[in-house]
């Protein structure tokens, strides 16, 4: 039995030093590039449904595919789809994707950005933690989490939903 038990706490720790190399593995490094640099600017939101609303409960499900320009410490274009869960009281869950193209502090490339919030529907404003991540060109090893704001308004020319925002947060350039 003590055998056993010695075993099991030797089990226990190697597998608790792999658990810890193998998240430190997964973490962008960013010896070589520096402290996080700040990021803020602007974006334009061009909102089409992907889809016919769907009642599911109380719920309604709205799905889009959504476009926009974003300037500031980003700049280009992006392209994506968004989900948006309607509840009852007028509160909506928003979930949502896009490949940003364009550059970031002069570097280009390309950047996966998801995202994921809340809105309401009686003011058209909503509140998103972003994720920027899985770039290529010179912007492989980019990382950032943002934090956005926007209002979401009437339809413009193309767009059946419209939208303006903020965003601010860090960057990482990672090697």
């Amino acid at each position: 039995m003590k055998n056993r038990n010695r075993l099991i706490s030797y089990l226990r720790t190697s597998f608790c030093a792999l658990a810890i190399a193998g998240t430190a593995l997964t973490l962008p490094s960013a010896v070589a590039s520096g402290p996080p640099i700040p990021a803020s600017g602007g974006f334009i939101l061009c909102f089409n449904y992907a889809g016919p609303p769907q009642h599911v409960g109380d719920n309604v499900i709205i799905r889009f595919n959504v476009t926009g320009t974003i300037s500031g410490t980003f700049v280009g274009s992006f392209v994506g789809t968004d989900m948006w869960v309607v509840h009852h009281d007028g509160s909506i869950n928003i979930h949502g994707s896009f490949v940003f193209t364009g550059s970031v502090n002069g570097s280009s490339g390309t950047l996966l950005v998801t995202y994921e919030g809340i809105g309401n529907a009686g003011t058209g404003h909503e509140s998103l933690n972003v994720a920027v991540r899985g770039g290529t060109g010179d912007l492989a090893g980019v990382y950032a989490n943002l934090t956005a704001e926007g209002d979401i308004g009437a339809p413009n020319t193309g767009c059946a939903l419209s939208g303006v925002g903020t965003y601010n947060g860090q960057i990482l350039f990672a090697p």
